[in-house]
């Protein structure tokens, strides 16, 4: 991203600080000392005692619009005169307007806080949920902690908050924590302190305060100040070497806000049960005196059992708290300060001093001009693609990968494994699921939880028995669903588990992870979540993950690394693309599917080995009965030139088995008989056999005897209603040859060419010897159906297999790409493939899941120029195999050399290549390519609205399949319109300038 290069030098800020013990907090240090003190001394002079006092309350308020809620706000200003507020969980337009409400009573702007540990999802609906700390604590790239930290500031802002009580810097040093556990960064002083550090800087980058939560260290208990006050029994020692590291380099870091939790640590105050919070011993004497702390002190909220003391407030007052935060009867708690300072029991000084510092804050974070909160867009504004792409990276860094026996992982081989998926628990794994159904075929998917009945358990069996890969995604950590699972799954072979789980989860099931293959840890169950962990598993995102706490066998720090090598998923903004230049492509296709130019199609677009752009758009046909999805099937057409033959040619010169410039007769001799001996492979692949662009079938395929007029005229009548093209219609009575073709399949009738059609085994035969004896013309280029077909033939000669079979034994289920195949209504349901065209001269019917294309329909479903279906996704699969020179999911298709040659070769009569389709640089007009496309780029076409270009130069990819043929293939709205052309264009004007690197 363009921001990578700026965010590594700002993090690196955060290490150039200082360390001496104490620092003047950076906020405070940018700001202008003397004005912020005449704003401070205007306040304070127009302010009473009691207004004073008022300051120090931040109080909690209900997330409502009800009146009682907003007259209780009302009197909490206008009675305590409460300085700043704490929302409960609500939405954010209910926050905003309630804001805007109270800031308006107030007579000094209100500092509005927010508890969002893991993002304003913490307590607003309907906003991003960033990953815990706990996952957090997983991320080697720590340039993503800081990232987040930024754009959580940004939120706040958005929001009109100004301090965030965030990072949690407790040590998570006891598994059985109640109350941090996932909280934390981990158990490590050194990585807690370095990300919560990072992610501070970025949230006061942003002008936000942040405040490091619970001093002293709130990691090694095993109670909930929520409920009651928790001891933490660690000596001196101890602490400075472990709890106390954290905060202690936080503040030398010079972050500005600190909160006190609800702890007894009789280590640094041994007054019985009294909370650090209400400990002048440890929030004045340790906090502020020795270690140097110098910005605002809040207390944990005042309401918890943990702070214990039926004068809490007055209490934390006197122990050095600036923040009085969330008492429990807040206008109690305020008159009873006021009535200690009236008693004489509290002095001025004290409440100056504390309101003083309050107000300077106030000043720092912008509130001597607070604005209102816009509550147009807010929604949309706080789920920025900003934040989802952090979510995204963030997520994905994390997953950590604690066992992989014999490098099973990344998954290899995919055509010899059979993979089944069981989940455990109750809660959802569609998202995990459907990631891994874009890598592998996996149908045998089970729930095992202590709800599953004997039939659903047998049927756990059963996915068990058929599978040689079991992939185990383990959600719960109830011990009834632990023992289950154990008892169940034992048989399982190839087990991996994933956990959605705490990492504490691990050594629960001892007999699965002791039989595992491979072990991978995703912290926590989101959608995100889910997809990041799938692609770990087959290399579409690499994983770097370390153990943040010690499980188990597995010591903190534990992690095994994990390449990339398949596509993954990411935001366009990540390989520098920008996406609402991007989303341009809705409308040009919706422009398209609104002029019927076709009735749906599916884009995908990549960059840098990361699908950026994968939708299906529209239906199967105009009457919008059946949608189309992303995995549907279309009809190739002419892509099958690239994506079918012309691999096998690739594959047999890598293996010397053909070479480019013999001429095909020293492979196919009966080409001697006919005068086509002096053709070489490398002229077919660029169309320079002089062989015409096709032959026609109709006399072949229809009987004579059927009509006697003349059997096509141009204009529609009577006896020619049939219409086969534009302007052209066949006569009325025309038949097939009934000796050529039956409607029941037998012996005599076993080609397959629509339904209740079948062909004669001489058929192909006969369209070959046609292909054999049609004129070679003189004309050195013509693009040409022939040469492909010849292609296929030299193919399963030289190879001694059919064409279909032979890629896809060596290519498509290596490879992944298992929804491509010839004939695929043998393998798929036709509501899984998109129609083309209603033929009504050869097959009388709409053709789905046949080749709209005659020759190849006619050919048995198989050839070489026609005849292959597939998706945008398995296309991409076989392209950036291409891209990587010729490697895919560490396997390895072709040499290096064999894809450069053939992806750069060039005619010198033409634009084509060997094989592929290229930029027509003389006529830019007659391009099939946009003008933006370099040289460099490499594709084809297809008749049926299909298109594939590659670009080795930016590293795109991109990919468009479409039915335009249907429901008949004189609509040419496609190409006049420039749909495909216009699209490409799209894709480069959205490319970012590539940022600068630093060496």
């Amino acid at each position: 991203m363009k921001k990578k290069i700026v965010l590594i030098l700002l993090l690196g800020l955060v290490f150039l600080i200082p360390t001496q013990a104490g620092q003047i907090p950076r906020l405070l240090r940018e700001t202008d000392e003397t004005e912020m003190n005449r704003w401070v001394d205007s306040v304070m002079q127009r302010l009473t005692i009691p207004e004073r006092i008022g300051q120090l309350f931040v109080v909690g308020v209900e997330n409502n619009l009800s009146d009682r809620n907003k007259d209780l706000l009302k009197s909490l200003i206008e009675q305590c005169h409460v300085g700043g507020l704490l929302f409960s969980k609500g939405t954010a337009e209910n926050q905003a307007t309630l804001t805007n409400m109270a800031q308006a009573l107030s007579r000094v702007p209100l500092m509005i806080t927010m508890d969002g540990e893991w993002g304003l999802a913490m307590r607003l609906k309907e906003t991003p949920s960033f990953p815990k700390n706990m996952t957090l604590g997983a991320v080697s790239d720590d340039s993503l902690i800081y990232a987040y930290g930024r754009e959580m500031g940004r939120a706040c802002r958005r929001m009109g908050i100004q301090v965030n009580f965030a990072p949690v810097l407790d040590i998570n040093s006891n598994p059985q924590n109640p109350v941090i556990g996932n909280r934390s960064f981990g158990e490590n002083p050194d990585n807690v302190s370095r990300k919560a550090r990072l992610y501070a800087q970025g949230l006061e980058d942003e002008g936000i305060m942040a405040v490091g939560k619970h001093f002293p260290g709130h990691g090694d208990t095993h109670e909930d100040s929520h409920f009651t006050l928790p001891s933490v029994l660690r000596n001196r020692a101890q602490l400075d070497s472990c709890e106390l590291s954290a905060f202690s380099r936080y503040i030398n870091a010079g972050f500005s806000g600190l909160m006190v939790g609800h702890l007894f640590v009789p280590a640094l105050d041994t007054t019985s049960d009294r909370p650090s919070s209400l400990s002048p011993d440890i929030v004045t004497g340790l906090l502020q005196e020795e270690m140097g702390f110098e910005g605002l002190v809040f207390t944990d909220a005042l309401e918890m059992k943990g702070a214990g003391s039926k004068t809490p407030a007055l209490d934390a007052l006197l122990a050095g708290n600036d923040i009085l935060l969330k008492p429990l009867k807040p206008k109690e708690q305020f008159e009873q300060i006021v009535k200690s300072y009236n008693e004489g029991t509290l002095s001025q000084e004290i409440i100056d001093r504390h309101c003083r510092k309050v107000l300077q804050y106030k000043y720092i974070l912008g509130l001597d001009t607070c604005r209102e909160v816009g509550i147009d867009s807010l929604t949309e504004d706080l789920n920025s693609l900003e934040a989802r792409t952090i979510i995204r990276q963030l997520s994905s860094q994390a997953v950590t990968v604690l066992e992989n026996k014999e490098e099973i992982l990344p998954f290899t081989h995919l055509d010899k494994k059979r993979f089944g998926v069981i989940s455990v628990g109750k809660q959802n794994a569609q998202p995990f699921v459907k990631r891994l159904q874009e890598y592998a075929p996996i149908e045998n998917i089970s729930r095992l939880n202590t709800q599953s009945t004997d039939k659903e358990i047998k049927g756990i069996v059963d996915v068990i028995s058929h599978s040689t890969q079991t992939i185990i995604a383990i959600f719960s950590d109830k011990k009834e669903e632990i023992q289950l699972a154990e008892k169940i799954l034992k048989k399982a072979t190839g087990k991996v588990l994933v956990f959605f789980t705490s990492p504490y989860s691990i050594p629960k099931y001892e007999e699965l992870t002791a039989e595992a293959e491979a072990i991978i840890v995703a912290y926590e169950n989101n959608p995100v979540m889910q997809e990041c962990a799938a692609e770990v598993l087959f290399g579409g995102t690499s994983a770097d993950g370390k153990l943040p706490v010690s499980t188990g066998k597995y010591p903190q720090g534990s992690g095994i690394f994990i390449p990339e090598c398949r596509l993954g998923h990411a935001f366009p903004e990540e390989v520098d693309m920008d996406s609402r230049i991007l989303s341009r492509i809705d409308s040009i296709v919706q422009e398209g599917i609104d002029s019927m130019a076709f009735p749906g199609c599916q884009i995908i677009i990549t960059r840098h080995k990361k699908i950026i752009y994968d939708r299906a758009f529209g239906y199967f046909d105009y009457e919008k009965k059946r949608p189309v999805s992303t995995n549907d099937l279309y009809d190739l057409a002419s892509i099958t030139k690239a994506m079918g033959t012309l691999p096998a040619i690739m594959w047999l010169n890598d293996h010397e088995q053909v070479s480019l410039n013999a001429p095909l007769c020293f492979y196919l001799p009966e080409m001697r008989d006919y005068g086509l001996s002096a053709i070489t492979l490398r002229q077919t692949l660029m169309h320079e056999s002089g062989l015409p662009a096709g032959i026609s079938l109709r006399r072949l395929l229809i009987d004579p005897d059927s009509y006697s007029a003349p059997l096509l005229k141009r204009g529609r009548d009577s006896e020619y209603p049939i219409q086969v093209d534009k302007d052209w219609f066949v006569q009325k009575d025309c038949r097939l040859k009934p000796w050529l073709f039956h409607n029941k399949t037998s012996r005599s009738y076993p080609l397959h060419i629509a339904e209740e059609l079948y062909a004669s085994p001489s058929l192909p035969d006969s369209i070959w010897h046609k292909i054999l004896s049609v004129s070679k013309s003189d004309r050195r280029y013509r693009y040409s159906d022939l040469n492909f077909v010849i292609l296929q033939k030299l193919t399963e000669r030289v190879s001694g297999e059919p064409l279909d079979r032979f890629i896809d034994r060596r290519l498509l289920q290596p490879i992944g790409a298992y929804h491509t195949t010839f004939r695929p209504r043998e393998k798929f349901p036709i509501s899984d493939i998109a129609p083309t065209e209603n033929d009504r001269l050869f097959r009388q019917q709409l053709v789905v899941g046949y080749p709209h294309d005659e020759l190849a329909c006619f050919m048995g479903g198989v050839s070489g120029n026609a005849g292959l279906f597939s998706n945008a996704r398995d296309m991409a699969k076989i392209l950036q195999m291409l891209q990587n020179n010729g490697t895919y999911g560490l396997e390895d298709y072709f040499e290096p050399t064999t894809v450069l040659r053939f992806t750069t070769d060039k005619s010198s009569l033409s634009r084509r290549g060997l094989g592929f389709d290229k930029p027509d640089t003389d006529t830019p007009a007659k391009s099939p390519t946009c003008e933006e496309a370099p040289q460099s780029v490499y594709g084809h076409t297809g008749y049926t609205g299909t298109a594939f270009w590659v670009d080795p130069d930016n590293d795109i990819i991109y990919i468009f399949l479409s039915n335009r043929v249907y429901p008949h293939r004189w609509n040419t709205r496609l190409f006049d319109m420039n749909i495909r052309t216009r699209i490409q264009s799209v894709i480069y004007q959205s490319l970012l300038p590539t940022p600068c690197t630093v060496q």
